[in-house]
């Protein structure tokens, strides 16, 4: 019983971060242009690039909002609230599972928005937080939560050593997309990482395969769609996006 309080509140807190983390993209999105003119032709608004992460908050505000009446039906809030007066701030922040995956949240959250998005191919750094997300809930396992965690932060401290240094652009000049085949090779040592931990588990191995359909297939799918059926430039076109391109222009 205590076990499903603690899912319920763990999916209180996780609705309020979704539903504010899509209200901040919903905002930044409204600063970009929806309509302009481009040497004389006026665009549309279904080619304007605050479009997709338009779209995307609103389904990650939609998702926070049911997740968040879910745990209020479900007495997940009332939980929250009776455990919030029961114990002092500095409990609260004591790392234990729910803690833990609060902070696995935001190194994913801020590494994605300020470290991948900005800078490398938009496919990888999509698939690499797909993945990290739904691995460190659909799992389940906070022996599996803590191990990944900090998995996921040491190849996100190494990636930030090598832009702060400059060496990123060192790198990029002997190769163009040198940063995207790096982060690649990080996204397949974190797949490897993560068989190798649930290895003899056939439920996990079942839950590893269907982490890792959705994460690739999502931006597998999406990528083309905004790219070349919406005409929606994506944040950053690394090496993935223009083997899209080769082949989508190959086949015209």
């Amino acid at each position: 019983m205590n076990g499903k309080k603690e899912l319920r509140r763990a999916d209180f807190v996780t609705s309020i971060l979704l539903i504010i983390f899509g209200l901040w993209v919903l905002y930044e999105a409204f600063q970009m242009p929806m309509k302009d003119t481009y040497g004389g032709v006026q665009n549309v608004w279904y080619v304007s690039p605050a479009l997709f992460p338009l779209i995307i908050s609103t389904f990650i505000m939609i998702l926070g909002v049911t997740l968040l009446l879910n745990s209020i039906r479900t007495g997940g809030a009332k939980y929250f609230y009776d455990t919030a007066k029961k114990y002092s701030i500095i409990n609260l922040f004591i790392l234990s599972e729910r803690a833990i995956r609060f902070i696995a949240i935001l190194i994913a959250l801020f590494s994605l928005i300020y470290l991948y998005i900005p800078r490398m191919d938009f496919f990888i750094t999509a698939s690499l937080f797909l993945f990290f997300m739904i691995s460190i809930f659909y799992f389940d396992q906070p022996d599996l939560l803590k191990k990944l965690t900090v998995f996921f932060l040491t190849g996100n401290i190494l990636f930030t050593v090598i832009w702060i240094s400059g060496w990123a652009g060192q790198l990029m000049m002997i190769y163009q997309y040198f940063m995207d085949i790096l982060l690649f090779i990080f996204l397949m040592i974190y797949l490897i990482y993560t068989w190798l931990l649930i290895k003899g588990e056939q439920t996990l191995k079942i839950k590893y395969s269907v982490s890792l359909l959705v994460s690739i297939g999502v931006p597998l799918f999406l990528c083309p769609v905004f790219r070349y059926f919406l005409l929606v430039p994506l944040p950053y076109e690394g090496f993935f996006i223009e083997l899209m391109h080769t082949l989508y222009y190959a086949i015209r």
